[in-house]
Protein backbone atom coordinates (compact mmCIF):
# COMPACT_ATOMS: atom_id res chain seq x y z
CA UNK A 1 0.00 0.00 0.00
CA UNK A 2 1.18 3.28 -1.22
CA UNK A 3 1.03 6.63 0.99
CA UNK A 4 2.82 9.54 2.41
CA UNK A 5 5.07 9.58 5.57
CA UNK A 6 5.56 13.24 7.37
CA UNK A 7 7.37 13.56 9.99
CA UNK A 8 7.25 16.40 12.36
CA UNK A 9 10.19 18.40 12.80
CA UNK A 10 9.77 17.55 16.64
CA UNK A 11 11.06 14.26 16.00
CA UNK A 12 13.74 14.72 15.04
CA UNK A 13 14.64 17.86 17.94
CA UNK A 14 13.78 14.79 20.36
CA UNK A 15 16.53 12.05 17.98
CA UNK A 16 18.92 14.83 17.87
CA UNK A 17 18.57 15.80 21.87
CA UNK A 18 18.82 11.57 23.37
CA UNK A 19 21.73 11.16 20.73
CA UNK A 20 23.66 14.31 22.11
CA UNK A 21 23.00 13.34 25.52
CA UNK A 22 24.89 9.92 24.94
CA UNK A 23 27.61 11.32 23.42
CA UNK A 24 28.01 13.57 26.32
CA UNK A 25 27.85 11.27 28.20
CA UNK A 26 30.60 8.79 26.55
CA UNK A 27 33.10 11.66 26.38
CA UNK A 28 32.52 12.88 30.00
CA UNK A 29 33.43 9.30 31.24
CA UNK A 30 36.35 8.61 29.08
CA UNK A 31 38.45 11.87 29.31
CA UNK A 32 37.27 12.44 33.60
CA UNK A 33 36.02 9.37 35.44
CA UNK A 34 35.22 11.22 38.34
CA UNK A 35 32.92 13.17 35.91
CA UNK A 36 30.49 10.76 35.71
CA UNK A 37 28.43 11.72 38.52
CA UNK A 38 27.97 15.49 37.15
CA UNK A 39 27.23 14.00 33.83
CA UNK A 40 23.59 13.99 34.46
CA UNK A 41 23.51 17.83 35.87
CA UNK A 42 25.04 19.13 32.67
CA UNK A 43 22.63 17.22 30.43
CA UNK A 44 19.92 18.64 32.50
CA UNK A 45 21.45 22.13 32.77
CA UNK A 46 22.82 22.90 29.26
CA UNK A 47 20.42 21.42 27.31
CA UNK A 48 21.63 22.44 23.19
CA UNK A 49 19.93 24.70 21.10
CA UNK A 50 18.75 23.05 18.03
CA UNK A 51 16.79 23.80 14.69
CA UNK A 52 15.66 21.86 11.95
CA UNK A 53 16.07 22.56 8.06
CA UNK A 54 13.43 19.81 6.73
CA UNK A 55 13.68 18.89 2.60
CA UNK A 56 10.88 16.43 1.52
CA UNK A 57 10.33 15.16 -1.87
CA UNK A 58 6.69 14.58 -2.18
CA UNK A 59 7.64 12.35 -5.21
CA UNK A 60 10.29 10.06 -3.79
CA UNK A 61 10.56 9.40 0.30
CA UNK A 62 14.05 7.90 -0.69
CA UNK A 63 15.21 11.52 -1.20
CA UNK A 64 13.71 13.16 1.96
CA UNK A 65 16.88 14.66 3.79
CA UNK A 66 17.52 17.23 6.84
CA UNK A 67 19.88 19.15 8.10
CA UNK A 68 20.53 20.07 11.90
CA UNK A 69 22.07 23.83 13.49
CA UNK A 70 23.13 23.03 17.06
CA UNK A 71 23.99 25.04 19.55
CA UNK A 72 26.47 23.50 22.65
CA UNK A 73 27.80 24.15 25.81
CA UNK A 74 30.43 21.66 26.39
CA UNK A 75 32.81 20.41 29.59
CA UNK A 76 36.08 22.52 29.85
CA UNK A 77 38.79 20.19 29.21
CA UNK A 78 36.87 17.66 26.27
CA UNK A 79 38.51 17.23 22.74
CA UNK A 80 36.40 19.92 21.19
CA UNK A 81 36.58 18.46 17.84
CA UNK A 82 36.41 14.89 19.25
CA UNK A 83 33.15 15.53 20.77
CA UNK A 84 31.81 17.59 17.80
CA UNK A 85 32.85 14.98 15.71
CA UNK A 86 31.37 11.76 17.90
CA UNK A 87 27.88 14.36 17.98
CA UNK A 88 27.64 14.56 14.33
CA UNK A 89 28.33 10.82 13.59
CA UNK A 90 25.32 9.84 16.48
CA UNK A 91 23.11 12.29 15.25
CA UNK A 92 23.02 10.99 11.89
CA UNK A 93 23.33 7.47 12.80
CA UNK A 94 19.88 7.38 14.72
CA UNK A 95 18.02 10.61 12.32
CA UNK A 96 18.69 7.84 8.98
CA UNK A 97 18.04 4.76 10.86
CA UNK A 98 14.91 5.79 12.92
CA UNK A 99 13.10 8.26 10.15
CA UNK A 100 14.84 7.19 6.78
CA UNK A 101 15.53 10.64 5.80
CA UNK A 102 19.24 11.67 4.60
CA UNK A 103 21.32 14.10 7.07
CA UNK A 104 22.31 16.35 4.66
CA UNK A 105 24.92 18.39 7.11
CA UNK A 106 25.04 19.26 10.82
CA UNK A 107 26.55 22.50 12.07
CA UNK A 108 28.16 22.63 15.13
CA UNK A 109 28.32 25.63 17.24
CA UNK A 110 30.10 25.76 20.44
CA UNK A 111 28.68 28.21 22.47
CA UNK A 112 30.45 28.18 25.53
CA UNK A 113 32.77 25.92 28.03
CA UNK A 114 31.88 25.00 31.57
CA UNK A 115 34.14 24.15 34.29
CA UNK A 116 33.34 20.75 36.13
CA UNK A 117 34.32 22.32 39.43
CA UNK A 118 31.19 24.99 38.92
CA UNK A 119 28.79 22.37 38.36
CA UNK A 120 29.68 20.22 41.70
CA UNK A 121 29.53 23.86 43.59
CA UNK A 122 25.84 24.16 41.85
CA UNK A 123 25.03 20.55 42.84
CA UNK A 124 26.10 21.22 46.32
CA UNK A 125 24.35 24.64 46.60
CA UNK A 126 20.61 22.66 45.43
Amino acid sequence: MQGKMLISDEVFLEIAKTAMLNVNEVSLQERKSTLGGITQIFAERFTPQISVKKYDDEEEEEKNSVALDLKLTLLYGVSIPETVKRVRETITKEIEEMTGYKVEYIDVYVDKLIKAEKLQSEEVKE
